[in-house]
C-alpha cells in the first residue's frame, strides 16, 4: 500500500472539472476528475470526518468545538507544504487527451481515526485514500482552492487558507 506524498487540485476550464491527483512514495501518481456536485459530496464526507475527531466532539458546546477545530486546522496547515510543485507534472497541453476518468461513485467510512474514501469511475479503476485528521484539513483546502479558482462558489464557514495568508500554488 503506497503512501500519499503529495495532493494537487486544478481547474480544467474546458472540461468544467476539477482535476484531483495523488502522488505516491512509489513516484506514481493517480488523478480522477470531479465535478462541482461531485465534489459537493467529498468536502461533505471531509467535514463529517472533522467532525468526528475525539478532541472535538466530547465538547459540550458548538463555539467550543469549532474553537477546537479552527485551531486544529490552523496547526496543521502550519506544518503543510503548499509550495513544493507537483512532482513530475509538466504541464499538459490541453489538446492532449488525458486518461482520467470522471468519478462516479463515492464512498467512504470513518474508522480508526481514518476516513477512507473511494472515488469510483463508471467503469475501470479509481482511487482508494486513507486520510489522518491533518492530511483531511489539507485536502479539504486544497479542493476548496481550486473550487475557488473554477468559480463554483462553494461556500466554505471560514476559507482555512484565507485564515493563515496561505496560498497553494499547485
Amino acid at each position: 500500500m503506497a503512501s500519499i506524498r503529495q495532493i494537487q487540485a486544478k481547474y480544467d476550464a474546458e472540461e468544467d472539472r476539477l482535476l484531483l491527483r495523488v502522488g505516491t512514495d512509489e513516484d506514481q501518481a493517480h488523478g480522477i476528475l470531479l465535478t462541482r456536485r461531485y465534489l459537493l459530496m467529498l468536502l461533505k464526507a471531509l467535514a463529517q470526518y472533522a467532525a468526528s475527531d475525539p478532541d472535538v466532539g466530547t465538547l459540550a458546546s458548538a463555539s467550543d468545538r469549532q474553537d477546537v477545530q479552527d485551531y486544529k486546522e490552523r496547526q496543521a496547515l502550519d506544518r503543510a507544504n503548499f509550495e513544493t510543485p507537483f512532482a513530475g507534472a509538466s504541464e499538459v497541453e490541453s489538446s492532449v487527451p488525458t486518461d482520467h476518468q470522471l468519478a462516479y461513485k463515492l464512498t467512504y467510512r470513518i474508522a480508526e481515526a481514518q476516513l477512507h474514501v473511494s472515488l469510483l469511475p463508471k467503469a475501470g479503476e479509481g482511487l482508494n485514500l486513507t486520510f489522518n485528521h491533518e492530511i483531511a484539513v489539507s485536502i479539504t483546502a486544497i479542493l476548496h482552492s481550486a473550487a475557488a479558482k473554477a468559480d463554483w462558489r462553494i461556500q466554505t464557514a471560514i476559507d482555512p487558507l484565507v485564515q493563515q495568508n496561505l496560498k497553494i500554488v499547485n
